[in-house]
């Protein structure tokens, strides 16, 4: 099913982009600006209509396809969001910061089976998130991440890893993911929570638990003697 949104999510984006090439030649310096996918449509029939211009044919077919395809996916999603709930798995991976029902469905859906791996370590360089080596004899070189195994599971656990930053800002995996940021840059650190992410779902699937951010360690009370 992730599959199945994921194409009307592509087939929206080509739409889009069209139209968005279109524009630039028609409207250049116009400051017009189109927001997202859904809002598009609305805002470019706002700004024909206050400018009395008149859509082409071609154009108008464009855009009622665009609000075809987002609606389509809003109804993907409303029934990702019932599946994902109907899932006890799905539920506790969800209490990750940054992982929402899409993202706990692709995952699963990705990995089947928990104990195909041993170790975080080894999902993590399934899924293509872990650095690749080009090394020779006489010295060892770190390559930027493999991207090996499912690329709509790599990026969707990039998409969850910006989520957590944008959402969970004080969060100590978000503070962790900017000092990693201020260190080596933004572009490394998200792919570092992303991976990060990826362990802590795997640990999560593998034990039966929830995600807890916090630990509290209790009070070592001396015997009284």
């Amino acid at each position: 099913m992730c599959g199945m949104r994921e194409s009307l999510v592509q087939a929206r984006t080509r739409l889009v982009n069209t139209i968005r090439g279109w524009l630039r030649g028609q409207l250049k310096g116009s400051g017009l600006r189109l927001g997202g996918p859904v809002a598009m449509p609305k805002k470019m029939r706002a700004y024909f209509e206050s400018q009395q211009l008149e859509f082409p044919a071609f154009v108008l077919r464009q855009l009622e396809t665009i609000d075809l395809l987002s609606e389509q996916i809003k109804k993907a999603n409303q029934e990702l969001e019932a599946l994902a709930k109907g899932s006890d798995l799905c539920q506790r991976l969800m209490t990750v910061p940054g992982v929402g029902p899409l993202t706990s469905l692709r995952f699963v859906s990705a990995i089947d089976r928990i104990d195909r791996f041993k170790n975080a370590h080894q999902l993590e360089s399934y899924l293509g998130l872990t650095p690749g080596e080009d090394s020779s004899s006489d010295r060892r070189r770190i390559t930027s991440i493999t991207k090996a195994g499912s690329a709509s599971a790599r990026w969707i656990l990039v998409q969850a890893a910006w989520c957590a930053l944008r959402t969970r800002a004080r969060h100590p995996m978000c503070e962790w993911a900017r000092e990693v940021a201020r260190r080596r840059g933004t572009f490394k650190a998200i792919v570092a929570l992303a991976r990060k992410i990826a362990g802590i779902l795997y640990a999560l699937w593998r034990d039966g638990t929830r995600y807890e951010p916090f630990y509290r360690l209790e009070p070592i009370v001396a015997a009284s003697a």
